[in-house]
Parts: C-alpha cells; structure tokens; sequence
C-alpha cells in the first residue's frame, strides 16, 4: 500500500463510525485508487436545469410537491429555444432538461423534439435530461438528440406507491433503464439514498438494476428533507447508510461515480463530504470546503472540470 492509501487508512480510522463501515472504507477507497489513481474530479458549475413544464406536474410526489420546478428556468410555452440561446451566450456547454412528471412518471422531454434538435444544430449544446419512466417508443424519441439519460432509479415498489404515489413499481424503472440503453442513450443512472423517509428501501436493488446494464457513470442522490412538502420533518439518511451505498456501488463499478448536487446542505453536507471521499466517489458536483480539505490531506489530486455536468467524461 502506498502513502496515500496509508494516510486514507490513517484518516478513516479516526473517523467516529463503527468498525463494519470502516472495513467498507477501506476496501473502496482502494478500490477507487486501483481504478483512479489519486485524481479527484470537482464539479462546480454543473449544467443549468430547465424545467419544460413550468410549475406544473402531474405527480405530488412527497418529497417534492413541485417545489424544485421553482428553481429551474422556465422553458415551457415555447421558451426552450431561447433559454438555451441564453445560457450558450454566457458560455454553458450544456443544459439539464427537466420538468413535472406526466401521470405515467415521464417527463415529457420527448414532446419538445423539434426546439432540441434546434439547439444542438444551432448551439452544440450538450443535452442530458432527466427522463423519469419511458417506453420504447419514448426512448427512441429521445435517441434523436440526447446526450445522456438521468435515471432516478427506484429498486423498491413500496417507495414508488407511498413516496411518489405512482402506480407503478421498481420494474418499470429496470424496463425504463432497458429502453434507453436498447435505444443507444448513453446513462447516468441516479441512486436516491433515503427517499423512503430517510431509510435504505430499495437502494441497493436499484444498484443491481443497473449493473446489468452499462453505465456511463453512476450518481449517488441524497434525499432532502424539503420544506413545504410531507417529508420537511424527516431527518436526512444517516452519514453510514449513504457510506453503505456508495462502498457498495465502487465495489460493483469500475465507471465514474459521482457524488451528486442533490445533498443535504450545512454540517450534514461538510460531513457527508468528507466520508464519500473516503468510500470511493472520484467525482463531487459542488464540492464543499471539507471536500477539499480531506482531498488534500488524503494526498488526492483535485482537478476541477468547468461548465459540465458529473455524469459526463471531464473532456466531454
């Protein structure tokens, strides 16, 4: 083992968890040394995400009633054409497609055709999109211009009916996530810790979902306790539960994995942080300060990719 490993031991030894989660540590940690080297990719300006249905979405999912849509540029009623001509003007190499989800879990990226094949011939823009559940036919559609598929991949039925009120189960996504590949969509699947009120339910189901596909790279979501919704009350997953999945995930990939945007804020995000760069994550989108603190003390290589998403190639 070389110094660098030798400091990371050192470094989740003294950690206050219990010794199963640090044997887990240790082993992906290795892992992602054996597959990374000492480089560490630092995403700050992930792509900017447009919403294609405004406010509106058919779901009333509990932990979000719509709330992230505000949040999002409005790219409804025709204005998807020219927010992306604005965000390319100040530089963006890509955006996010995203919105409400129709009633059969979609999100109806697929409707807009005309105005994203307008941008990538006119901008050369980068364009992934959030896709929830898709059909064949959906995902051919889809192949005609997109860049990259971010799956929100649910491995439980119980977290699909009671936290997103769906009828519709963890099959759905497995046949969703099918569609897209057969259809030749490069895929970021996205692995919700704690959606289930703040418990592992389904998360490590949804890992063997996707292994059996081929992932460009794989994200780790946080669950986050929103106000304004049902969930607002319910505390975050627990620091060893997230460290679980993502030892869990390095063990199963040898592609990027990738420590998502959608965290926890505050002492959760700076402790969060700290414990992912030393359970495998060779990638973090808007990193906090404990992140490069414990990157440097653990003799990683911090390398900062600009204006791109974590589910892409840095040199994408």
């Amino acid at each position: 083992m070389d110094c660098d490993r030798q400091r990371a031991v050192s470094m989740i030894d003294a950690l206050e968890t219990d010794s199963s989660t640090k044997a887990s540590m240790y082993r992906a940690f290795e892992r992602r040394t054996e597959l990374f080297g000492n480089r560490i990719y630092f995403f700050r300006e992930p792509f900017t995400p447009v919403s294609l249905t405004g406010m509106r979405c058919s779901l009333k999912c509990r932990h979000c009633n719509a709330y992230y849509l505000r949040h999002m540029l409005d790219g409804s009623e025709g204005r998807l054409y020219s927010q992306a001509c604005h965000l390319a003007d100040k530089g963006a190499k890509g955006l996010l497609l995203s919105g409400g989800s129709a009633a059969d879990g979609s999100v109806p990226t697929y409707r807009f055709a005309e105005s994203i094949k307008n941008i990538k011939r006119d901008k050369k823009l980068k364009i992934s999109a959030h896709t929830g559940i898709v059909n064949e036919a959906q995902a051919q559609m889809l192949s005609e211009y997109l860049d990259m598929a971010l799956v929100d991949v649910i491995g439980d039925d119980g977290t699909v009916h009671d936290i997103l009120g769906m009828d519709a189960g963890a099959g759905d996504y497995e046949e969703s996530l099918k569609n897209l590949s057969s259809a030749g969509i490069p895929l970021a699947p996205h692995i919700i810790v704690g959606l289930h009120n703040g418990e592992l339910k389904g998360e490590f189901r949804a890992l063997e979902m996707v292994r059996r596909l081929a992932p460009e790279a794989v994200v780790i979501v946080v669950f986050i306790p929103t106000e304004g919704t049902a969930m607002e009350g319910i505390a975050p997953p627990k620091i060893e539960d997230v460290v679980r999945v993502i030892a869990k995930a390095r063990g199963m990939f040898d592609v990027p994995l990738s420590l998502s945007c959608v965290r926890p804020g505050g002492k959760y995000r700076s402790k969060l942080d700290t414990y992912a760069v030393l359970s495998g994550v060779d990638r973090i989108a808007i990193p906090s300060r404990s992140a490069y603190n414990i990157s440097r003390e653990a003799g990683l290589d911090i390398i900062e990719v600009p204006k791109m998403c974590c589910s892409y190639g840095v040199w994408s």
